[in-house]
């Protein structure tokens, strides 16, 4: 009988976009953080980069979020240079296609998500995971050797491993609606894990 190979240690990417809805709710945070304490995460500088800009430049609500955010990074670790990590050209073939033939909104966009999409393609000796709230991110991130998590469809992994309460993720959901970063969910759609299009993969 085969002996199975051992299981890879996880690697956490957090994008810009968690980091913000992370940002709307401190007990949120805190819980997230909780549960992926134990586990590798890495910061990557495009992620910082971004939510630096977003917090000069980016809408009213956007920035406020991007500027708490900037202060709640501790967790994460020193940021990881990526220059030397990927090629650019590669980053640039996944940035075209996430932005699925429309012009980019600015030269920016999408390239923290496709950066990470490119680091997770060159790793073997890990299992790459991706907290990300941008739907089309996850979607193609499942063609990168990446397993994506939105927000919601991680609370609802920890409500169905007993680490969270379902009553608890519906306060942590209701957060994320009122800082219009996600739609409600009941209990009963965390216990079962369906979350609808917008809460998967």
């Amino acid at each position: 009988m085969t002996t199975p190979a051992p299981a890879k240690p996880a690697l956490w990417f957090v994008d810009t976009s968690s980091l913000l809805s992370l940002a709307a709710d401190d007990n949120l945070r805190q819980t997230v953080q909780g549960e992926l304490v134990s586990q590798r995460r890495v910061l990557l500088d495009v992620v910082v980069d971004e939510l630096e800009r977003l917090a000069s430049q980016g809408p009213p609500g956007i920035k406020d979020l991007a500027v708490a955010a900037l202060g709640q990074l501790d967790w994460l670790g020193e940021p990881v240079d990526t220059d030397e990590l990927v090629a650019a050209e590669r980053v640039v073939e996944i940035q075209d296609i996430m932005r699925s033939g429309r012009s980019l909104r600015h030269p920016a966009e999408h390239w923290a998500e496709s950066v990470i999409m490119a680091m997770a393609e060159r790793l073997q000796q890990m299992d790459p995971y991706m907290l990300c709230e941008d739907y089309n991110a996850r979607i193609e991130s499942l063609h990168h050797n990446l397993t994506p998590f939105s927000i919601h469809k991680l609370l609802a992994r920890m409500v169905q491993g007993d680490r969270l309460a379902a009553d608890e993720a519906v306060i942590f959901a209701d957060a994320l609606q009122a800082a219009e970063r996600g739609k409600d969910y009941t209990a009963a759609e965390f216990i079962s894990g369906r979350l609808g299009r917008l809460g998967q993969p």
